[in-house]
């Protein structure tokens, strides 16, 4: 191959893997989170290995709570935030924003 279209075909593959694996973590991501509305459905989610998400508005001693047992912490809260009305699933206080909860490995 000549090094002028090697240069562009080599370019044109490694976007194309960067694109795929990509694809791959969304799709891995959003098929391992689990919305939840209760502290039972975090735990039976979070039992399965996978990401909890749900309504948050609880403080440090409720999230201790949780991490000690389930083994989960809050990862992230999302930017995206879902719109409307939420009580959070630990207080029953409403909640502005959600948080996605997980194990570390």
């Amino acid at each position: 191959m000549e090094p002028s279209k090697l240069e562009s075909h080599v370019k044109s593959r490694l976007e194309d893997i960067q694109a795929s694996l990509l694809q791959r973590a969304i799709s891995f991501r959003d098929g391992n989170i689990v919305d939840v509305n209760s502290y039972e459905e975090l735990k039976a989610v979070i039992g399965q290995g996978k990401w909890a998400r749900g309504p948050w508005s609880a403080g440090d001693n409720e999230e201790l709570k949780v991490k000690e047992e389930t083994g989960a912490t809050i990862r992230c809260f999302p930017f995206e935030q879902p719109l409307g009305k939420k009580t959070c699933f630990m207080t029953g206080n409403p909640a502005d924003e959600v948080a996605i909860f997980a194990k570390s490995y």
